[in-house]
């Protein structure tokens, strides 16, 4: 009976073990969830991040955010990575159909113009330097624009000395002396530079473009000719193509890590899952193999017939578990090691990608704040002015509080345009938007409607303390100290205004407003009209 006592410790031992190996196994299964929630909410976060690149690919990334919320099985995910991988290597090739088909017109597009009869030696020089620049392929669409925008000029060119009305020769070598002024030379109107101008407002680019830009809005002036404004309007063009080469470089690098972590995220999940199974099936024989000895020890001890023949055959099969328990530990170590070291470099991967992320997604904000925002003043937009108008309108019907309208409109703008040029009258508008911010921007929202007209939406607010305040602006705006070409002169608004009212929707309500400007325009300008 001595050797009581040593069985039951090592049963407790063996107890110990098998809690051991429960807990573990445990522990593994938490660490498998933790990393496959991590994994599935980056595949998410990744996926939003290219959405509006394709539509069809937008769907394919919305089934795939789907399958995960609602934890599908692995085969299904599986599927989708796959077809999503397939569809990003279709837009790559596409995209290099599409770019060998665009080099061989442009080629052919050039050499039939080398063909023209009576092509100045110049151009034919410059058009053969040209084809000759671009033999090779180049790597993106974007990269062809420039090369088709100065193919297009000499094009132009050709047509024009084609169209060139004869002379008699009499009179040659009197038209001679006058072949620079003509209609290349004429000046353009007012209205047309004004438009052009406009357009250049309204373009939202990089930082660094938007600095080039402004340097060809500088050079745009109310007399110039033809021959200039088409200058000026190929370096805005030149300006265009060179962010619109930027984005669509980030944007190609985007979708080639895109393509690059799905297929990391595809194998990895295919592995995992065959690891599982694998280390299922080794559980499994291991449990049997303990089932089956735990019960023949059961059966020997309800069989014996003396106390030394239980202790004989306990041990003996004691040992046998021992050492079966000794082996699933083992395995159960191997398992959590290999798992530790592909979840340590997945997550690795993640992190680095997850960075990489985080800076598109910063890009993105910053380009839809750029959407928002107007390129002259710093304003919001009309986009942004239309989204906040009509919030504002949906919460006013919900709540009913005093909500204004504020139309204005700077008076005899035009004037400063064609008096002292544009960037005056860029100058005036940025000097105004500024008084707009400093002076209604904490009590109100705040947006260049288009133009020299602004508009601000007023929220509780009462018909006197709104008179009050716009009145103020209107002198303060009067009071100005605007000075051209050492000529100071006087800039006024005239305001419309109007509440909100329950029948109202966002088209009533501004028409009232605007309504009450052109009266205060027709009332003699530089004045507030309430309607």
């Amino acid at each position: 009976m001595s050797d009581t006592p040593s069985s039951d410790t090592q049963v407790t031992q063996l107890k110990r073990k098998l809690e051991a190996a429960i807990s573990s196994r445990a522990s593994l299964e938490n660490d498998l969830k933790t990393q496959s929630s991590m994994l599935v909410d980056f595949i998410g976060k990744l996926s939003q991040t290219c959405k509006g690149q394709d539509k069809t690919l937008d769907n394919k990334l919305a089934n795939l955010r789907s399958l995960l919320k609602k934890s599908a099985a692995l085969a299904d995910i599986e599927k989708q990575i796959s077809v999503i991988s397939q569809l990003l290597q279709q837009h790559s090739t596409t995209n290099a159909a599409n770019i060998k088909t665009l080099h061989n017109d442009f080629l052919l597009a050039g050499k039939s113009l080398q063909k023209v009869n009576g092509l100045p030696s110049g151009l034919r020089r410059d058009l053969r330097a040209l084809l000759e620049s671009s033999e090779d392929e180049k790597d993106a669409v974007v990269q062809y624009i420039p090369l088709l925008s100065q193919l297009v000029s000499f094009y132009t060119t050709v047509l024009a000395s084609k169209n060139t009305p004869t002379v008699d020769v009499t009179t040659t070598v009197n038209s001679l002396n006058n072949i620079n002024e003509l209609s290349t030379e004429q000046p353009v109107s007012k209205e047309f530079i004004e438009k052009f101008s406009g357009i250049l407002n309204e373009l939202a680019l990089s930082d660094i473009n938007t600095k080039q830009l402004s340097t060809v809005k500088a050079k745009i002036t109310p007399d110039m000719s033809n021959n200039n404004l088409l200058d000026r309007f190929f370096e805005v063009f030149d300006v265009i193509v060179e962010d619109l080469k930027n984005e669509r470089n980030t944007a190609k690098v985007f979708l080639s890590t895109l393509s690059e972590t799905l297929s990391t995220v595809q194998s990895a999940v295919k592995s995992t899952l065959e690891m599982s199974s694998e280390s299922g099936s080794k559980h499994e024989k291991i449990n049997n193999i303990l089932q089956k000895q735990v019960g023949e020890m059961a059966t020997d001890i309800n069989n014996a017939t003396s106390l030394n023949t239980i202790k004989s055959d306990i041990n003996d099969k004691l040992k046998r578990i021992a050492v079966t328990l000794q082996k699933k530990s083992e395995l159960e170590q191997e398992q959590n090691n290999l798992l530790q070291a592909k979840m340590h470099d997945m997550a690795a991967k993640v992190k680095s990608l997850e960075e990489q992320s985080k800076t598109f997604e910063k890009r993105i904000q910053e380009q839809q704040t750029k959407s928002m925002t107007d390129a002259l003043t710093k304003l919001a937009n009309r986009a942004a002015f239309d989204d906040y108008y009509a919030k504002a309108l949906m919460k006013y019907h919900s709540n009913n509080f005093d909500l204004a309208i504020v139309v204005l409109d700077l008076d005899d703008f035009k004037r400063i345009n064609d008096t002292y040029g544009h960037t005056a009258g860029d100058k005036t508008l940025q000097v105004i938007a500024n008084t707009l911010k400093k002076q209604i921007g904490e009590h109100a929202f705040v947006a260049r409607y288009g133009g020299e007209e602004f508009v601000l939406i007023m929220s509780e607010i009462n018909k006197t303390q709104l008179l009050k305040r716009l009145d103020t602006l209107r002198q303060q705006i009067a009071r100005l100290p605007f000075k051209f070409k050492n000529d100071k002169v006087s800039i006024t608004i005239s305001v419309g205004a109007s509440h909100i009212n329950k029948e109202d929707n966002t088209h009533t309500a501004f028409e009232r407003a605007d309504e009450a400007l052109y009266q205060a325009k027709a009332e003699g300008k530089n004045q507030v009209v309430y309607v």
